[in-house]
């Protein structure tokens, strides 16, 4: 009997151990599960916040390109209207007026420019953010055509003045700057932002079928292609005119092609490469630079003054001064890079941009690879 009742009173211990032990185990893992999964909400919680603060400044940052945008492209029409209605004889202050709104809008747009890029690339991709510098070209070159519009106002006898079409050009800008907000807005929507923004798309071996109209990165790298063809458009815009296709159908003559104006395959298979211009910052050295000094050392006269002084082949700080006079006076960034928007500036003479004067034909895709072998800090 006793020891029964030992045996019951142990069972009962063991039991109330084993009871404890386990309910102190299954708590443990239930707390530790409740832990992880306030961790986890905590984690979630704190990601959609920072989703939101991204998503709230990639929205402020659409507004202030989408406006600074729209406002320059509404200066520049009031300043081309008030131009014209100058030259048949009425309104002469009006285009006084137009010119100090469009300067105002000019110094905001120069001390924005690489600030939007840099801000459009960080929150929606470097493939949208190719897509904003391919705008921003498009008004540098609508805006060279404007100013030699209102010197020759200034200075070409009203008969003999021809208003130049820049109006359907101020319309396709319109349409650019339309198709870009959609594309931003499109991201914005979708939450493809920062990390998950679009990067630049690979480059691939088939090119598109370009013709008269057509606009875009790829009709510049045709423009490229066949300036280094010496087969010369006037302009290296983006804009697929007649002029490029005067340039497109003679080439194809010369290669034995049917002369259609139209880049389709066998054309392109034809061209040499329309690749971009390099990026030149101090430090780099080379027959290119030779070419740019002297370009800047030949048209400075008169307009930027400032000259690279010795012409040998070092971007020093002579030529980082002169290339800065330059962009003043074009109302670019004075940064003293030659980058794209540089490059595309033309030198004075209406229709010679830097980019052709320094030589197309001689920078190719070789140069963009070695490029970085060759820039080093001067000593």
């Amino acid at each position: 009997m006793v020891d029964q009742l030992i045996l019951l009173g142990l069972g009962f211990f063991l039991t109330s151990v084993a009871g404890g032990l386990l309910t102190y185990v299954f708590q443990r893992r239930a707390w530790a599960h409740q832990h992880e999964v306030e961790r986890e909400e905590r984690e979630h919680q704190r990601v959609v916040e920072l989703q939101e603060q991204e998503r709230q400044q990639a929205i402020k940052i659409f507004e202030e390109i989408s406006t600074l945008l729209d406002k320059r492209l509404y200066r520049m029409r009031l300043v081309y209207w008030a131009a014209k209605r100058r030259i048949k004889g009425s309104d002469h202050d009006g285009l006084a007026v137009a010119l100090d709104g469009y300067r105002e809008v000019l110094l905001d747009w120069n001390d924005n420019l690489n600030r939007g890029i840099a801000l459009t690339e960080a929150y929606f991709g470097g493939d949208l953010r190719e897509q904003l510098e391919e705008v921003y070209d498009h008004y540098a070159a609508v805006g060279r055509g404007l100013d030699q519009f209102l010197r020759d106002v200034g200075t070409v006898p009203v008969d003999d003045l021809k208003v130049p079409p820049l109006g359907h050009r101020l319309d396709r800008l319109s349409t650019e700057v339309y198709v870009l907000n959609l594309r931003m807005l499109h991201l914005l929507q979708h939450g493809k932002l920062g990390q998950s923004a679009p990067g630049v798309a690979s480059p691939t071996v088939a090119q598109p079928v370009l013709q008269f109209g057509d606009q875009g990165p790829a009709v510049r790298h045709l423009q490229r292609a066949l300036h280094r063809a010496d087969h010369v458009p006037q302009h290296i815009d983006g804009l697929f005119g007649r002029d490029t296709e005067q340039a497109l159908r003679a080439f194809q003559s010369d290669r034995g092609l049917t002369p259609d104006g139209i880049c389709g395959p066998n054309t392109w298979a034809e061209l040499p490469t329309g690749g971009a211009m390099p990026v030149l910052s101090e430090g780099t050295r080379g027959e290119i630079i030779v070419r740019l000094q002297t370009a800047l050392t030949e048209y400075a006269a008169e307009r930027w003054i400032t000259t690279p002084g010795r012409i040998d082949g070092v971007f020093g700080p002579s030529t980082r001064a002169a290339v800065q006079a330059f962009q003043r006076w074009h109302g670019l960034s004075e940064r003293g890079v030659v980058e794209p928007h540089t490059w595309s500036a033309d030198l004075g003479t209406g229709d010679v941009t830097l980019e052709a004067e320094v030589g197309l034909r001689f920078v190719s895709d070789r140069w963009s690879q070695t490029l970085a072998r060759t820039r080093r800090p001067l000593k």
